[in-house]
């Protein structure tokens, strides 16, 4: 192998490093639907060259997530409705598929980092006043460590591109606030139900997941839509001007 040909393999690597980066923040909650992002600011932060962070971010544009404008700066797309719908109907298929497949056989030690989560998402809530913020990116991360329970790299590789699309802290804020004490006790009731092999953590996650699409869709951010579309409905062609 010659010189260049290891240059290429080295400059690969450190642009799928920026990627990984740029999607963990995006997921955290740091960089919000909206921002613009600044690739001479990024380079400067991560201290790297231009190029790792340009074809990052491209990689990010290929992918939707982000919409690349000139002088070196991009914005994070916010998601369509329809994005959110079909990102909501996958998440129900992978957490309720691969709570289906481990309830009966999951290892008492499988369910350590689930039950580490739930004693942070506690000590969140019980700060003055309730740390939400804290407590979404636990609830998020418990429901990943929930999938990956699956022992599926396909599932846990669709429900972290599911995320970026789904961000966890838009969806609480375009949607009603949910009774946090309630959800809090669905993530206790989960591990437990799992812990005893019990079909019941079926139910429960179903039920968790049906009450967070209830509270996104009754946010003012889908009501104010609805309202929109109703009104652009009642306007008929016959209507408008002539």
């Amino acid at each position: 192998m010659d010189d260049n040909e290891s240059f290429v393999i080295e400059k690969r690597s450190l642009a799928e490093q920026v990627y990984l980066y740029l999607c963990n923040s995006i997921i955290g909650g740091r960089f919000n639907y909206g921002d613009t992002l600044s690739t001479k600011q990024l380079a400067e932060e991560l201290n790297v060259s231009m190029m790792p962070i340009r074809e990052a971010l491209k990689r990010l544009d290929l992918e939707g997530l982000v919409e690349i404008r000139p002088r070196s700066m991009c914005v994070l797309k916010t998601p369509t409705i329809k994005t959110i719908l079909s990102a909501i109907d996958v998440r129900e298929l992978l957490e309720v598929y691969c709570v289906k497949s481990v309830y009966a056989t999951i290892a008492p030690e499988r369910l350590v980092p689930l039950k580490e989560l739930t004693d942070l998402m506690a000590a969140a809530l019980a700060e003055n006043p309730p740390n939400v913020r804290k407590y979404i990116r636990f609830d998020w991360q418990y429901h990943s460590a929930l999938c990956s329970l699956a022992d599926n790299q396909f599932i846990i590789k669709n429900y972290k591109e599911l995320n970026l699309h789904l961000n966890m802290n838009y969806m609480y804020d375009i949607g009603i606030q949910p009774n946090y004490s309630q959800t809090f006790q669905d993530h206790i009731d989960l591990v437990e139900a799992l812990g005893n092999h019990s079909s019941s953590a079926v139910a429960i996650i179903e039920k968790h997941l049906r009450i967070s699409r209830q509270n996104i869709l009754s946010g003012e951010f889908f009501k104010s839509r609805s309202m929109q579309s109703q009104a652009d409905l009642a306007v008929s062609p016959s209507d408008s001007p002539r």
